[in-house]
């Protein structure tokens, strides 16, 4: 069986953020967050700031384009209509960020306010205003505006992300998974954008169905490879259950609901189905001797990223004794004064 260590390592650190965009991330972050927090109304209302997202929960991918500002308002009354909050947020936001060069810098979507960063690489900032709500198991939690009927949103959306950032920790320093929660977490979302591009569902409900997965227990070690086929696995039975059967995706950090997943069910079933036959292939090269042949399969799946470069690459790398084919490479002796040995390339640094 190939663990391929080094080379997993290596895929994970290619397809980190850049220190650029670890830096900047919390810059915009802040800023979006200032410029809320002085408006008067939003004062009244409560605001308190909160990092959310894939950037806080230390699973993103390169490149981070987006950062999230979950704005809770915890004295909002409940008489406000989520289209209101949205255009309290939208008129703070586009006197702050004003246009640049002619060019919008905040665009009003479903549910969150959109404010972009051309100074720092095309970063953008989701500022999403969010009220108190107790679900109907007691649990303490937050409403989103939803949109109805592709107009102005009317109604609510639940959600707990304070919720997911916790259990994320946990199940990275649960013993039975060892640290490998997160660093697998961030191969799916890297398989997922490799195999389905920026189609809809994104990172996020695969980031949700892999934590069911790894409550079954059936996710397991002890390599990263072991851990990366067993969840492509689990995540895609997970997502066929949600996407194919209609049964829906439960809501980890809200006992009773459903996650609210955007996109048509095409997409919805072609992701579990990607999944599942990805899971297959993974299975298939821990299965196979050759481990040329087993890192092709690894380096397929995970496709590419843009190295440090700025160039696209492959994020997995093959072993130094292998072809990009696939082949084990036949070298000749080598001997001391060569000018030329075998050696991996070194493109992301």
């Amino acid at each position: 069986m190939p663990a391929l260590v080094t080379q997993f390592d290596d895929a994970l650190r290619n397809i980190e953020p850049t220190e650029a965009d670890k830096s900047n991330a919390p810059l915009a972050h802040a800023e979006v967050s200032d410029a809320l927090a002085a408006d008067a109304v939003i004062a009244g209302w409560g605001f308190q700031r909160l990092l959310i997202g894939s950037y806080k929960r230390h699973v993103s991918i390169r490149r981070i384009k987006d950062v999230d500002v979950f704005g809770r308002l915890t004295e909002v009354g409940s008489d406000v209509l989520p289209c209101t909050l949205l255009s309290e947020f939208e008129r703070v936001l586009r006197k702050v960020f004003p246009p640049v060069d002619g060019k919008t810098r905040v665009h009003r979507q479903a549910r969150s306010l959109q404010v972009s960063f051309p100074e720092y690489d095309g970063l953008y900032v989701d500022a999403v205003p969010a009220r108190p709500w107790t679900s109907p198991t007691g649990v303490e939690a937050w409403q989103l505006p939803k949109r109805e009927d592709g107009g102005d949103p009317q109604g609510w959306q639940a959600t707990n992300p304070h919720e997911l950032t916790r259990l994320t920790s946990e199940l990275n320093n649960e013993d039975n998974f060892d640290g490998f929660y997160v660093p697998t977490i961030k191969l799916l979302r890297q398989t997922r954008r490799s195999l389905m591009g920026k189609r809809k569902p994104g990172g996020l409900t695969v980031e949700i169905a892999a934590l069911h997965a790894f409550r079954t227990g059936l996710v397991q070690g002890p390599t990263q490879a072991d851990y990366y086929a067993s969840a492509l696995r689990e995540t895609g039975n997970v997502l066929h259950d949600a996407f194919v059967l209609g049964l829906g995706l439960d809501d980890p950090t809200i006992p009773g609901e459903k996650v609210v997943v955007r996109a048509e069910d095409e997409d919805k079933r072609d992701l579990s189905n990607a999944f599942l036959d990805a899971a297959d292939r993974a299975e298939e090269a821990l299965a196979n001797d050759n481990r040329c042949a087993a890192a092709k399969t690894f380096r397929d799946l995970l496709g590419k990223a843009v190295d440090d470069q700025g160039d696209t690459d492959y994020v997995f790398p093959m072993p130094a004794d292998c072809n990009p084919d696939g082949t084990a490479k036949r070298f000749a002796s080598v001997t001391a004064g060569d000018r030329t040995v075998p050696a991996g390339d070194r493109r992301f640094g």
